[in-house]
Formats: structure tokens, C-alpha cells, sequence
């Protein structure tokens, strides 16, 4: 029941800012997705495009104007980690000179964002000196997993859903009158310590390299998306003429 009042509530929050910006919008583009996935956490603290997987989805953009846009997007991804690596140069965990740990694990990603374009995207009146403009992104989501746990010699996954904050890169380009291809690559900065948790192992993922420390850093876990997404116009506000004709 609480998987189902989460996924309520989300598509409820979409659907509401949709319809309350829906009437100012210059136009509406579809598309999809199409790129790499990774984590960081206790088993990759800093390592960025670490042991890659894929990511798919669709995204759905409200453009306000040739500035500022929102973007909700529906992502499937996989990532993965092990210890000990050979790119991360941390001693051994204590007592566990041979101990050897890996996951692997699959997420549902919805997001709804907003996008902030360094320079005028697409304007009506100068669309050749406005083709491509790069941006930031920023916002809310929710990550979908399934939780293992232990209880004495019962091990289970449940699915939940958790709040994340995703916020990103990238750049824009029109090469047609209805087409919008562009690069981006964000982050997802999540309030849980469990993505790299699967029970398949000898060490502990929470503390793989002996740190034995407590950090913001390395007790919430991330996870990231780079890739390419094209976009198509699939709706336009009617402009009046008010040229005097």
C-alpha cells in the first residue's frame, strides 16, 4: 500500500505543476534518454564513470520560454560495485586481507526538474543565432529499489521508494524545426546507505576500507546518468498575429 500512495503522490505533484505552468508554456517536447549509469559510495567514494551500466527512459519538457524550462523524466538504470578494487587506493579492511565483496542492483528513477539555459534556446526571432545553449538542472525525485534486509536467519527485498535530489549539466542543440538532441550528465544525491547492500559477500559494503568514520559523504550513497536525449516537439502555444495585417 505504501508503494502505491508513493507512486500517487508523485504523479500528482507532476501532474499539478503541469497544469499550473501548462498555461503560459511556449510548447511541449517528448523524447527519450539513451546513456551510462554509476555509483559512488562506501565502495567508489570518488571514482566517476565507475564500472558503467545502462540507463533508458522517457522525459516529458514544458518549455516556459527560451530560458527556462521543466522536464519530468521516467529513467530504468543499473549499478554495480565491488572490493577490492584496483583504481581505489585504500588499505584492505581490518582483518580481511582476502575478504571480497560485489552487487549489483537495478533503480526506477523519476524526476521532475527544472532547466536553466545559459543563453536564449530557440528564439522564435533569431532561431540560426540560437540553436544550442548549454544548461543546468536541478529539482526533486524519487528512486525506486528493493531494500535487503536481514532479520536473524530470514533475508528478504522489498521494494521502496526513497527522496533524492538530482541536479545536472548539459547542452542543447536544434537541428531541425521540431528536434532537440543534447548531452547531459547529472548526479542523484540520495539520504540512504543501503544501494551497495546485497548480502553477496565477506566484508561489511557500510565500511569496506576500515574508515571506520561517520561522513555525510560516504554514509549516503549517489548514483549518476550521462547520455544523450532527443526530444520532439509535440505541441505549440498559438501565437496571435498582432503584426497589423
Amino acid at each position: 500500500m505504501h508503494l502505491k500512495i508513493h507512486i500517487f503522490l508523485f504523479f500528482s505533484a507532476v501532474f499539478l505543476m503541469f497544469a499550473e505552468v501548462g498555461h503560459s508554456q511556449d510548447r511541449i517536447e517528448g523524447g527519450f534518454f539513451l546513456g551510462t549509469s554509476y555509483y559512488n559510495g562506501d565502495l567508489n567514494p570518488g571514482g566517476q564513470f565507475y564500472q558503467p551500466k545502462l540507463s533508458y527512459g522517457g522525459l516529458v519538457r514544458v518549455v516556459m520560454n527560451n530560458r527556462f524550462a521543466f522536464k519530468g523524466s521516467l529513467t530504468g538504470l543499473s549499478v554495480s560495485g565491488s572490493y577490492p578494487q584496483k583504481n581505489v587506493f585504500y588499505p584492505a579492511a581490518s582483518g580481511s586481507q582476502s575478504a571480497t565483496y560485489n552487487f549489483e542492483r537495478t533503480i526506477a528513477d523519476m524526476a521532475t526538474q527544472f532547466e536553466l539555459n545559459f543563453f536564449e534556446y530557440d528564439n522564435p526571432t533569431r532561431r540560426e543565432e540560437t540553436r544550442i545553449t548549454p544548461y543546468i538542472s536541478g529539482g526533486l525525485a524519487y528512486t525506486m529499489y528493493r531494500r535487503y534486509h536481514v532479520n536473524g536467519d530470514s533475508r528478504s527485498e522489498n521494494p521502496l521508494f526513497i527522496l533524492s535530489l538530482p541536479f545536472g549539466i548539459g547542452v542543447k542543440w536544434k537541428p531541425a524545426d521540431w528536434v532537440h538532441v543534447g548531452l547531459e550528465w547529472s548526479f542523484r544525491k540520495t539520504f540512504v546507505d543501503d544501494l551497495d547492500k546485497m548480502g553477496n559477500g565477506e566484508i561489511d559494503p557500510s565500511d569496506p576500507y576500515g574508515f571506520e568514520t561517520s561522513s555525510a559523504l560516504h554514509n549516503n550513497d549517489w548514483y549518476s546518468l550521462a547520455g544523450i536525449f532527443v526530444t520532439f516537439d509535440i505541441f505549440h502555444r498559438r501565437v496571435p498575429c498582432n503584426a497589423g495585417f
